[in-house]
Order: C-alpha cells, then sequence, then structure tokens
C-alpha cells in the first residue's frame, strides 16, 4: 500500500493491472492477425462484412472490457460487454452491406470513417452514463458523477495516447541510436506488424491502468484543464456576440456564398457549449458559499455565451433548409441536420437555466443529460437501418426528379453511383429500367459502366450558359455582362479542366472583373473564387472563342480581393523580361506570398 501526498492509498498489488495488460495483449494479436489478412487478401479479409464486423469488435470491445473493470459489477461488465459486442458487429456489418464498394474486384472490408468517430463518441458517452449510474447504484445518477466519470475517461485516453506516442519516440530515439553503430535490427524489429501492432495495445492499456490507479493524476489535471478554459468562455463568448452584431450590418449573403456556413456555425456552437461545460463543471464551483467560486464574470459569460448559442443553432438550421429546398437531401445535409437536432437540445436547456438564475444555472444539468440519450438515439438511428442517410437521400433525389423539379438532364447520376452505396446503384438499375424517362435511362445505364469519378465528370451535364451566368456576378464594370461565347463555351472538357474554377462547371460562385489586361483593345475577364487565393485569367483566343490563359496569385493577400472587385487596379510591365528559347517563352516567378502591409481601398 502506498500513500499518495494528497492522502490516497494505492493498492500496488491490484491484480487489475495484470488482467488490463493481458487484454492489451489479446487486442494486439486480434487486430495483427485481421491486419495481416487484409495485406495477404486472406479470410476473413475475403468477406468485407465479416472483416468489418471483427474489426470493429476487436477494436471497441477490449477498450469497454478494460475502462469497466474495477467501476462495473462482473455481471453487469459482463452483459455489457456482450451488448458492445452486438452494437459494434452489428453497425460494423451494415457498414459494408450498405456500401459494399464500386468495383467488385476491389470490395470494402474496413469500415467508413464516419462509423470509426461514432461508435468512438457514442461507446464513451454510454461507457461513461453507464459506470456513474453503476457507482451512485442508480439509473440517473448525481450530475457530479456523471462529470467525473467522463472527464475522467476523456483525460484517461488523452492521456494515453500522450504516453503511447512518446513510446514511440524513445523507441524510434533508441533504435537511431544503435544505427549509429551498424546495429539495425532495432530498427527491423520495430517496423514490424507482429511486434508494433501489439506493443501499441500494450503500451495503451498500461497508460489506462497507470491513470485508473492514480486518480489524483487525472483529477488535478481535470482541475487545471477546466480552470484554464473556463477563462476562454469570456473570449469566444465576445467573438459571438461581435459576429451577431456584424451580421446585422453586413445582412445574410455573404454568409450563404461561402457555401459552408452551415458547418461554422454548428462548429462554433459546439466550442460554446464545450466551455460553458469547462466552466460550470460538476456545478459545485457555483456555489458562493466555497473558498473559490465562480466569477461574476465567468456567470455572466455563461449566461451571454447559453443566449449566443440560439442565433448560431437557428441560422445553421435555416442554412441547411435553404440548401435541402434548393438541392433536396444529402447524407452530408441529413448529418448535419442531426448535429443541429442536438445543438439545438443544448441550446434550449441552456436558456432556460440562463432565464432562471436563482436555480445558479443548475438546469445545464439535466439538459446534458437528456441531450446524452439523445445523441446516442441519434447515432443509433444514423448508422442503422433506421434512418440510413443513404437511404433517405436517394429517395428524396428520385422523388425530385419524378415530380419534375429536376430535368432528368441535370440530374446528378454521379451521386447515386458513388456517394449513396447500394441504395444508389439500385436506384440506377431502375432507372435505367425505364421507359417513361428515356434521358434518365440512357444516363443511368452510362454511369453503371462508370467505374471511377474521373470517368463519370466525363458524363456530367455541362452548365448551360445561363447556368455559368448565375454563378457569377460581374464586379468590374458595375452593369456588364459577360460574353455569351465565354458562357457558351465547354469548359468540362477543357485540356486545362484542373485549372478552371468550379463556378465554370458546378454550382458555385465566382466574382469577375472585365479588362484589357494586355493593351491590345481586347478585354479579358478574371475569375475569382469564393474563398480561393488565386484567380483564373481568361482571353480570347482568335474569334469569339475563349480559353484559359493564366492564373493570378496572392489574390488571398489582406485587401487584394475587394481593391481587384472595387476596380482599384493599374497594368504595369512584367518586373523581368521573358526568355525567347528555340520558340518557347520562359518567364520568371517567384515564390507566392503576401508582402508586408495591407491593400488599402480608396473611396471613389
Amino acid at each position: 500500500m502506498v500513500t499518495e501526498a494528497d492522502g490516497t492509498t494505492i493498492d500496488q498489488s491490484n491484480p487489475l493491472g495484470g488482467v488490463r495488460v493481458a487484454i492489451g495483449l489479446a487486442q494486439g494479436i486480434a487486430l495483427y492477425a485481421l491486419f495481416n489478412a487484409a495485406q495477404s487478401k486472406g479470410w476473413p479479409a475475403t468477406n468485407g462484412p465479416l472483416f468489418a464486423t471483427l474489426s470493429a469488435v476487436f477494436v471497441f470491445v477490449p477498450a469497454i472490457l478494460v475502462s469497466g473493470l474495477g467501476s462495473l459489477r462482473l455481471r453487469l461488465l459482463c452483459g455489457w460487454t456482450l451488448a458492445v459486442t452486438v452494437i459494434c458487429a452489428g453497425l460494423g456489418w451494415y457498414d459494408i452491406v450498405r456500401n459494399p464498394g464500386v468495383l467488385p474486384a476491389t470490395p470494402r472490408i474496413v469500415p467508413s470513417l464516419q462509423l470509426w468517430l461514432a461508435l468512438a463518441a457514442g461507446l464513451f458517452i454510454a461507457q461513461s452514463l453507464l459506470v456513474a449510474g453503476a457507482g451512485d447504484r442508480k439509473f440517473f445518477a448525481r450530475y457530479a458523477t456523471y462529470f467525473d466519470v467522463s472527464w475522467k475517461y476523456g483525460l484517461q485516453l488523452l492521456l494515453a495516447a500522450l504516453f503511447a506516442g512518446i513510446f514511440w519516440l524513445l523507441l524510434w530515439l533508441g533504435a537511431e541510436l544503435f544505427r549509429l553503430i551498424k546495429i539495425d535490427f532495432i530498427a527491423t524489429i520495430i517496423q514490424k506488424n507482429w511486434f508494433w501492432i501489439p506493443a501499441t495495445t500494450l503500451a495503451l492499456n498500461c497508460a489506462f491502468h497507470i491513470t485508473d490507479v492514480r486518480v489524483s493524476i487525472v483529477r488535478g489535471v481535470r482541475t487545471l484543464s477546466c480552470n484554464l478554459l473556463s477563462w476562454l468562455l469570456p473570449l469566444m463568448t465576445v467573438i459571438a456576440l461581435a459576429f451577431i452584431v456584424a451580421l446585422v450590418f453586413t445582412g445574410m449573403d455573404p454568409l450563404w456564398q461561402t457555401r459552408r456556413a452551415s458547418t461554422i456555425l454548428l462548429a462554433a456552437a459546439a466550442s460554446l457549449i464545450f466551455l460553458i461545460n469547462a466552466t460550470y463543471q460538476d456545478g459545485r464551483n457555483i456555489d458562493t458559499d466555497l473558498a473559490r467560486p465562480m466569477s461574476r464574470f465567468q456567470r455572466i459569460s455563461m449566461m451571454a455565451a447559453s443566449a449566443a448559442l440560439v442565433p448560431f443553432v437557428l441560422l445553421a438550421a435555416y442554412g441547411i433548409a435553404l440548401r435541402v429546398r434548393q438541392y433536396g437531401w444529402t447524407p452530408e445535409r441529413i448529418f448535419a441536420t442531426a448535429c443541429t437536432i442536438v445543438a439545438v437540445c443544448y441550446a434550449v436547456g441552456y436558456v432556460v437555466a440562463a432565464a432562471r438564475p436563482n436555480t445558479r444555472f443548475a438546469w445545464v444539468e439535466p439538459a446534458n443529460i437528456a441531450t446524452a440519450f439523445v445523441i446516442l438515439a441519434t447515432l443509433l438511428a444514423l448508422f442503422s437501418p433506421i434512418a440510413d442517410p443513404a437511404r433517405i437521400s436517394v429517395a428524396d433525389q428520385l422523388r425530385r426528379l419524378e415530380d419534375g423539379r429536376v430535368a432528368p438532364e441535370r440530374f446528378d447520376y454521379a451521386f447515386l453511383r458513388f456517394d449513396a452505396g447500394r441504395f444508389g446503384t439500385d436506384a440506377l438499375h431502375e432507372l435505367a429500367g425505364q421507359k417513361t424517362l428515356a434521358v434518365a435511362a440512357e444516363q443511368s445505364a452510362s454511369m453503371l459502366r462508370r467505374q471511377s469519378r474521373y470517368e463519370a465528370r466525363r458524363l456530367m451535364p455541362a452548365l448551360t450558359p445561363d447556368d455559368i451566368a448565375a454563378n457569377i456576378t460581374v464586379a468590374q464594370p458595375v452593369g456588364q455582362t459577360l460574353p455569351r461565347e465565354f458562357l457558351a463555351t465547354d469548359w468540362i472538357n477543357n485540356k486545362r479542366s484542373y485549372l478552371i474554377p468550379a463556378c465554370l462547371k458546378a454550382r458555385a460562385k465566382c466574382d469577375a472583373v472585365i479588362a484589357d489586361l494586355e493593351g491590345n483593345g481586347a478585354d479579358d475577364i478574371i475569375l475569382l473564387p469564393a474563398g480561393m487565393s488565386s484567380a483564373a485569367v481568361f482571353r480570347k483566343t482568335g474569334g469569339n472563342s475563349w480559353d484559359f490563359f493564366s492564373t493570378l496569385v496572392n489574390v488571398g493577400c489582406r485587401g487584394v480581393r475587394d481593391a481587384l472587385i472595387a476596380g482599384q487596379f493599374k497594368i504595369v510591365p512584367p518586373v523581368a523580361k521573358e526568355l525567347d528559347v528555340g520558340g518557347q517563352r520562359l518567364r520568371m516567378t517567384w515564390p507566392a506570398g503576401c508582402s508586408e502591409g495591407t491593400v488599402t481601398i480608396k473611396s471613389p
């Protein structure tokens, strides 16, 4: 028995360490076997659903077992481990069945990144809820227990990952030391699959056990982390409120032109939620009777941050609704909608908490607990047949095609082929057999023969001149329109298609500046894609034909884009002349980079 400085007693003969080491070794061996099978293309890698099932089980079930040891009664731990095994196996199997891959010769055998993240988040939440309830011997534990268990697990995972990283850094350092004296076997060994996979799982399990036994380490890190993060809440709150005020003056148009506003708004809302919780902690620091209660400044920040959540969530929801109304459902929009629903649950609970100051912000507690169950239900629905985003998206897109909201020539057949799994493939086969929609049948049959996205791009219908004109705003000269010949050019099949801005090939936004850049009396066109640091220059190549000419760099430098759009620029000779070598023009270039200072836009 050892007593730490804070009075915590540690039993160094704790048998759980040996059990955790054994579990880590067994997990490492199992993962090595799977990895080796995937490399050699042997069984079970020849069966995609089975391989995905075993991968999910061997990654997550040992982690659940290790973290539950010492916290759950044996019977409860065994039952929970069995349940997690069934969940991981079922979702891993379904992830491959719903999307077996585009090419039969190279089927998918590894679960998608989305499923890995969903399982990690869902099992973390479920494990925290279960262990907290078991600790208090209640179905709903005290909020302080939920806080303690969840932060403990989160910090244990971070510390274990840090430990494993340093472990490998030291191994590589040792290998390099021996290489200095021409001894290479250590470097050779640590690169072998049979070594590095079990060694990593062992390192992670050892680190988890150390942090589990020495609770004071985790508690100290948690206290320090929360206190530091709590002072970032005022900063984020000021940023959020300033953004909301600025939005009143700028309007919504710049927001929606980015085409990623909802994602950034939800990320900002998530940061506010995280910082509010880091400040509130387990609720005891709200109590003014404590020796070190929360400052009044932090209380005000919590209330203001809670209020700021509402416009952020509403704007994100409105942005998603706009895209859905314009283009229908896609898996990405369904995932974003799910995130918005979760954010709404937090926002409602926190606003109620802020509106009831007499309760010491205590409504945060039921809001967090209830939302945790909402997250679990949402994840289970999204990654199972209940609410599969691909199935819902395909049904909606087909409905838009059938009722005429999308013309067969404009329909996105590539989405069905490459982004919607077996539901999209089945839909293409169904469309290919239709006789009422001849164009859709022809396009679907052709898309089914495509083996890659590159091939599919060749089949994508080109934008009409009116579509391209709608994508581009002519900033200079004001009121001028783009030449019809430029709009009618086939930019998708251009030999420099990879340099052509997206606004000429798909739904995207650009600003345009029309000017005579060469001094030959003919107008050139500068296209400035939204969010890009370079611009594309186009010129006439003879008659009324147009082609890509050059790229303007440094457009992303501070003030440059606005000055171009305002027409405040002049044509100047090049810094260095070109070389003519056998008829080839050699141009001197310099590394792209912004010079010091800011471009100032002068008032007319």
